[in-house]
């Protein structure tokens, strides 16, 4: 019976010292961005997910409201994969080795629809980033269905 209470002072203590980690965000990480109608100068809220081939985009028309929500596609253009043999010391093929590039790179098509109509077919370059701290960045022209022009950057920090 007297080490019961000492269980529950030990307890207490133990867990008091313990350290809570934040929650891992939930849903889809987003590069935030600008795009910017060229025949006129309006700016958008811009932002595209950081994945690996395919992703979702949102764009919202900061003059007349209209928001707008997508899809794109890339891929990496530039990365390189090289093999070759080696010999020994006396000329005998010793063996393969092996060699890559990172893609330094990236290319990708996406349509943005807006909910008062407009649809718009963006074109996008990319630089793609091996470090998860750091996000990628690009940028890329898009028309509409009445033949206006965009602009859009995105990324970095």
């Amino acid at each position: 019976m007297k080490a019961l209470p000492a269980l529950v002072i030990l307890l207490a203590v133990t867990l008091c010292g313990c350290v809570t980690v934040p929650p891992a965000q939930q849903g889809p990480i987003m590069i935030p961005g600008s795009m910017f109608k060229l025949d006129d100068g309006t700016e958008f809220a811009f932002a595209i997910q950081r994945s690996s081939g395919t992703g979702i985009m949102t764009a919202r028309n900061l003059k007349t409201g209209e928001t707008f929500t997508g899809k794109y596609t890339a891929m990496l253009v530039d990365g390189s994969v090289s093999t070759g043999a080696y010999q020994n010391a006396w000329g005998f093929n010793a063996g393969t080795v092996t060699t890559s590039k990172a893609a330094t790179k990236a290319v990708g098509k996406g349509i943005l629809r807006g909910d008062q109509g407009t649809v718009i077919s963006i074109s996008l370059n990319i630089k793609p980033s091996w470090d998860y701290r750091v996000n990628p960045s690009g940028f890329g022209e898009g028309t509409d269905n009445k033949g206006v022009k965009y602009q859009v950057q995105f990324g970095g920090q």
